[in-house]
């Protein structure tokens, strides 16, 4: 069956993968997982996002990162999201700071389940409040298969840092994959890996790229008639030499119709 953009703006995919080319991006991007599938118009989600790496170099234990934000479905295709980051560097003596805020947008593609596979797009602005440090955005497809009882979500990104104080110039590729198996909605199991291949002009050997992978439990349970709350939290392992050891990763959302 061949991919279709159903119900959706003609040749969006077309038009947002242009503008993607001529907009400079950043490398930037969050232990969790983006789905193409879960645009819910006039649902409005109230999210944070969390990371804590830990590792026996001293240099390298002790990154942190949370985010805390607010979006919704304003069209049945398009979700766009306000979030605002603070995160602590790898290393001792390093406190927590307020990093910025970001710009996310999540366009749903193809309607759930019409095709073979489903296909989003996402792309986000982040602006830094911190001083000598760049602006930077990011963007990339988001495609999901569903297998039996199983779901199978790939995230591919390119990004770059924007504007001044840039510390690297190039064009950096990262991406994500989740493979859950969803047996029940109150707490289903899942693994995943996120790997960070470097710039794309001068990719790292295996090695040197940061790649971390581990199992994940994913639920949701329902609030009254106040919505539902969605929560993920795992444990991932380093899986090279350029890794962290291990992190803890976890998202609570809060999702409500008004």
């Amino acid at each position: 069956m061949g991919m279709t953009v159903i119900g959706r703006p003609s040749g969006l995919a077309y038009v947002l993968a242009a503008l993607a080319m001529l907009v400079p991006l950043a490398a930037r991007a969050d232990f969790h997982i983006r789905s193409p599938d879960e645009i819910d118009q006039a649902e409005w989600e109230f999210e944070t996002n969390g990371a804590a790496s830990f590792d026996h170099n001293p240099s390298r234990s002790g990154a942190t990162s949370y985010t805390a934000e607010i979006g919704g479905g304003l069209t049945s295709w398009w979700r766009p999201e306000l979030e605002f980051n603070f995160a602590r560097d790898a290393g001792l003596g390093q406190r927590t700071k307020a990093q910025g805020a970001t710009w996310e947008n999540t366009f749903e593609l193809t309607e759930p389940g019409e095709n073979w596979l489903d296909l989003g797009f996402y792309w986000e602005y982040s602006l830094s409040t911190q001083r000598q440090k760049a602006h930077d955005t990011l963007f990339g497809p988001l495609l999901q298969k569903d297998v039996g009882r199983t779901t199978h979500t790939l995230n591919l990104f390119f990004a770059k840092e924007i504007g001044p104080n840039q510390n690297v110039h190039g064009y950096d590729f990262s991406y994500a994959w989740q493979s859950r198996w969803n047996i029940y909605r109150y707490a289903s199991p899942a693994i995943e890996f996120y790997g960070d291949a470097g710039q794309i002009d001068r990719v790292a050997k295996f090695q040197d790229q940061q790649l971390i992978v581990g199992p994940v439990l994913v639920g949701s349970v329902p609030v009254g008639t106040s919505g539902k709350l969605k929560y993920e939290a795992g444990y991932l392992f380093g899986a090279t030499n350029a890794s962290p050891n291990g992190t803890i990763r976890w998202k609570l959302e809060w999702e409500t119709h008004f």
